[in-house]
């Protein structure tokens, strides 16, 4: 619990409480224009920092987490949402009408995304909608402001956005491409920051 906490913290004070990318989410959302009560699958949930998010935006959220630690704190910190650590339990409460992946992939192998990205599907109702929300990786890029930022997020699999956009492209339909970005304590316009690709996908 004391790691959760750390954890949560830690993300809340390095991006101003996610703001920014609180904004991506909700434009996602809006865009999407999913009828109220839908079903939502938050996928690398972590301590369900979205949560809110989805249910101002009328949907039934559900966060999935490997981390069974984070799912008990997201649980206190959230009461009234469903989080599980388990399968079988997000296949109790599916099909989902949306998935959601946001900034997780780039923790996860190529090998281990071709069989979530199937379990994903497995999970996604027939007219459903899967969303990537990830960070690219420019290894061009000579700042190492930004290489240091992008350290900070742990993730050893970071990938271009054609990269991104190629794997899952391999078990779900590509409807559509985007970019933002994503600057540290949330503050636009500073030179430390992550690009972010937004991919929508259908089954």
């Amino acid at each position: 619990m004391i790691w959760a906490l750390i954890n949560d913290l830690g993300q809340r004070v390095m991006t101003l409480n996610k703001r920014e990318q609180r904004r991506q989410l909700r434009g996602c959302l809006a865009t999407l224009a999913l009828p109220s009560g839908s079903k939502a699958l938050d996928f690398g949930c972590g301590t369900g920092l979205f949560a809110n998010t989805f249910a101002e935006a009328g949907l039934t959220y559900h966060g999935y987490d490997i981390d069974s630690r984070v799912v008990s704190y997201a649980e206190r910190m959230h009461p009234g949402h469903v989080f599980t650590s388990t399968r079988e339990e997000v296949a109790r409460h599916g099909p989902f009408d949306l998935v959601v992946a946001n900034c997780c992939f780039h923790h996860i192998s190529d090998d281990t995304l071709a069989a979530e990205l199937e379990w994903v599907k497995a999970n996604l109702a027939d007219r459903g909608t899967f969303l990537l929300i990830d960070l690219v990786v420019h290894p061009e890029d000579g700042s190492w402001l930004r290489r240091a930022y992008r350290i900070l997020e742990r993730g050893i699999f970071l990938r271009r956005a054609e990269d991104y956009v190629a794997i899952v492209a391999q078990h779900l339909t590509v409807k559509r491409v985007d970019a933002d970005r994503s600057h540290m304590l949330s503050v636009p316009r500073n030179p430390v920051y992550n690009d972010i690709v937004l991919v929508e996908c259908g089954k």
